[in-house]
């Protein structure tokens, strides 16, 4: 549950507001919003930086015992033979309608909605533009316009929250529709009403932010803070309080799982805790730290947590792609991933979803590595063609699997490692 690599926009950005409060990423907007295309702009900003962390848990910076058993040895991928087939393919357009396909988000198996710009979506200074957004409710066999986009100036961004809900933040207003396209209203940056809220939070509208913030604005237009705090949108601060300090000098992630949980973790320097929020919130246990923990996992149903070194945008050739898994109140170490992971999601069933820096895509279990060949083929040839630099990895909350590259999505429909792959473009 999610999210993709991180560019120019996001560093300076980030070295702009380095000793302020960075919001988490939430998972979902989902790796909806998360996923990786160059954020440029003022609203664009607020929202690259609520995406930049991973989106999980948050933990408390505490000590705890060293996760059990010793290191297995790293799985030894599949070799596969050459792929006899290709992926069946779905093109996103709509008919007459100017501009490219910028930008394309499933909320599920059949849900998804898509921005088309005769402008880069992503430049502050876009001028002239005419856009609109598309929506598909059959997996992308079929694609209808939702709306046209008043918006001729600056950039353009989709914030997702389900099917119905969608925001589209603009130079400087959120557009929201909350009934599947039917109906839209517009309402200034400066006020963005709960809808586009929700696309930043997770399913039950939690999120961490500045205190008295949208959530939406943290680190732009002034908004910035030494101190967050947990909230819940239309309920404001969560009381009490994790018992986690959430400053400037800690990277902090929140996950909710499909069981309601939620997952709160806390990076500080090496040591990476997690507490695990229950009734609401109102009631939290501490796991033990793991030194050496980047990202935490949470599958859709909530049943499965993991622990990986690999960074959201932080892909290191010569690190290796350490695992522990959620085993009651501890965490146990699992064989590693392939040495080119570069980006890692949770599905369910104890299953790891997982991308290699070089095209590799592939499935994590019981710590073997299967590379379906025909997956990899198409994210190769994605690659080859210039899309968009490496592939990431999404799994939305029915547990459906979306590899990305650029604006392709390669989208895996079924359970487990067992799946139907569709491109779509």
């Amino acid at each position: 549950m999610r999210e993709t690599a991180l560019d120019e926009m996001f560093a300076e950005f980030e070295a702009d507001t380095m000793t302020t409060f960075r919001p988490p990423g939430v998972p979902a907007a989902q790796r909806r919003v998360r996923e990786r295309r160059r954020r440029r702009g003022l609203l664009a900003g607020a929202i690259a930086l609520l995406l930049a962390g991973p989106g999980g848990a948050y933990a408390v910076a505490g000590r705890g015992g060293e996760p059990t058993p010793p290191t297995p040895p790293t799985p030894t991928p599949t070799v596969s033979p050459p792929p006899t087939t290709t992926l069946p393919e779905r093109r996103a357009a709509l008919p007459g309608v100017p501009g490219r396909l910028a930008d394309l988000h499933f909320v599920d198996a059949r849900n998804g909605w898509a921005l088309f710009d005769t402008c880069e979506s992503n430049d502050p200074g876009a001028t002239g533009c005419r856009r609109a957004v598309g929506r598909t409710t059959d997996g992308g066999a079929t694609w209808r316009q939702a709306a046209a986009i008043d918006a001729p100036t600056g950039g353009a961004h989709l914030l997702p929250v389900d099917e119905r809900t969608l925001t589209v933040a603009v130079d400087d207003s959120f557009l929201v529709t909350t009934d599947g396209g039917a109906t839209w209203s517009r309402h200034p940056a400066s006020s963005p009403p709960r809808a586009a809220q929700a696309g930043v939070a997770t399913r039950s509208g939690f999120l961490v932010r500045c205190p008295g913030s949208s959530g939406l604005d943290d680190g732009a237009r002034g908004t910035t803070c030494r101190q967050a705090e947990l909230a819940r949108i239309g309920s404001g601060p969560v009381r009490p309080q994790p018992p986690v300090a959430l400053t400037s000098e800690t990277h902090s992630q929140l996950v909710e799982g499909g069981d309601g949980r939620l997952w709160l973790t806390v990076r500080d320097g090496d040591r990476f805790t997690v507490l695990v929020g229950t009734n609401g919130a109102a009631n939290w246990r501490k796991l033990p730290a793991v030194p050496g923990a980047a990202r935490l996992l949470v599958s859709p149903d909530g049943n499965d947590a993991w622990l990986v070194t690999v960074a959201e945008g932080e892909f290191d050739a010569t690190a290796p792609g350490k695992v522990w898994q959620r085993v009651e109140n501890r965490w146990e170490r699992r064989p590693d991933l392939p040495d080119d992971t570069n980006d890692v999601a949770a599905a369910n069933g104890g299953v790891l979803a997982v991308t290699g820096a070089h095209g590799s895509v592939g499935f994590w279990s019981d710590g073997r590595y299967v590379d379906p060949p025909e997956l990899h083929a198409a994210v190769r040839a994605g690659m080859t063609a210039g899309t968009g630099g490496s592939p990431w990895v999404d799994v939305l909350r029915d547990g459906t699997v979306v590899v990305g590259i650029g604006t392709v999505r390669i989208v895996g429909v079924g359970s487990g490692t067992v799946r139907t792959w569709t491109r779509i473009s």
